[in-house]
């Protein structure tokens, strides 16, 4: 049972055993053809037993979920902010942060609804009952109360999470995500051009812990500070997103990222080239045993593009390694022997059904040479 059904279960454990309560579940599937997915079904199931509000937690909240009731407690509240709206009417808008042991989410309030913020009645500390339209915000997933949605002030000693993430508890669409983690990568700052013309500066940080690695997006102010490998590093009310099918945070006006002394195991895990498998992304450790020509190409968009080959092998194998764009230009000088290590490349199904190592833009690669 996933951790979605199992939250649901778990309001009705009292009247079924987790194997009746799946049974009904692939039942109500079945008998809507298709047209109702298990977690529908779900509290499907938990309405016939008498449960006639289900309650998610937070950090089990995302935006293809619809309407949601949840409960939490507030540990924020922003300013109401005026805006004159297209046909010239003033409208108003303010933000609250419920958080509950599994995460935090962000509960938009529009027009009359932040009346209980301007009357002081809306505080931090205060635990909500919400229920609300989750969608996709600008900082990961938020709730709206919309029409039908309600704020009820509930009895209940809810106790927000403390701790910060670990890189593998971060699942996507999160905001209000803290996380302590190492400096793996520290990237490079690049220049952008923003849709009014103006000059912009983002960064990409990769970070670690004992648990995994996940990327960093720093802009402008937060690109430009220094930052070193194997450097700890503090991020205070992130968001994350999904991006080319890997998560990674996203900074905004309210996160902040500042170095801290705190000791987080990292190494970086290496695989056996023997253990490669498609559609894998990893790291590799080995010595250049082979090399190819570098070949120019166009892309779809008419852009010119160019790759390379070349062969690295360790103990228990040889693979070839594809590199492409600016990585080609590592190839300059390099010859057999040299010490390879390519970090966060994917593994694809080559030629002749063997396998390949394509290093894309997320990849980081260092040669050496032989000692």
């Amino acid at each position: 049972m996933d951790a979605e059904l199992e939250e649901i279960y778990r309001q009705v454990a009292d009247q079924l055993t987790p194997e009746d309560f799946e049974a009904r579940v692939a039942e109500k599937v079945a008998l809507m053809a298709g047209l109702c997915d298990p977690r529908t079904a779900a509290m499907l199931v938990a309405r016939d037993f008498g449960t006639t509000e289900v309650l998610t937690k937070i950090g089990s909240i995302r935006p293809e979920m619809g309407n949601v009731a949840f409960t939490g407690r507030v540990i924020n509240v922003s300013e109401i902010r005026e805006f004159q709206r297209s046909d010239g009417s003033l409208g108003r808008v303010a933000n609250i942060t419920l958080a509950d042991e599994t995460g935090a989410v962000r509960l938009v309030l529009w027009d009359e609804r932040t009346e209980p913020i301007k009357s002081g009645d809306l505080t931090v500390d205060l635990c909500l009952k919400v229920r609300g339209e989750a969608k996709e915000g600008y900082a990961g997933t938020e709730v709206s109360l919309g029409r039908s949605g309600g704020i009820d002030l509930v009895d209940q000693d809810i106790q927000p999470r403390v701790a910060p993430y670990k890189i593998a508890e971060i699942k996507r669409d999160m905001g209000d995500v803290n996380l302590l983690a190492v400096v793996a990568d520290p990237g490079e700052i690049r220049e952008f051009e923003r849709k009014d013309g103006g000059k912009g500066q983002v960064r990409g940080v990769l970070l670690g812990d004992e648990t995994g690695k996940i990327r960093l997006t720093l802009w402008d102010d937060m690109a430009r500070m220094p930052l070193a490998k194997g450097e700890t590093i503090e991020v205070i009310n992130g968001s994350s997103r999904e991006r080319y099918g890997s998560l990674e945070i996203q900074t905004g006006s309210e996160t902040i990222v500042r170095k801290s002394s705190q000791q987080v195991d990292f190494s970086e895990k290496i695989t056996p080239i023997a253990d490669l498998l498609p559609g894998m992304i990893c790291s590799v450790s080995g010595f250049v045993t082979g090399l190819g020509e570098t070949r120019e190409f166009q892309r779809d968009d008419g852009r010119p593009g160019r790759v390379a080959s070349i062969y690295i092998s360790d103990k228990s194998g040889r693979v070839k390694v594809a590199l492409w764009g600016d990585h080609v230009d590592q190839l300059q000088g390099l010859d057999l022997g040299y010490k390879a290590e390519l970090i966060d490349a994917q593994v694809k199904n080559g030629w002749n059904e063997g396998l390949e190592i394509s290093c894309g833009w997320r990849t980081r690669i260092t040669f050496a040479p032989p000692e």
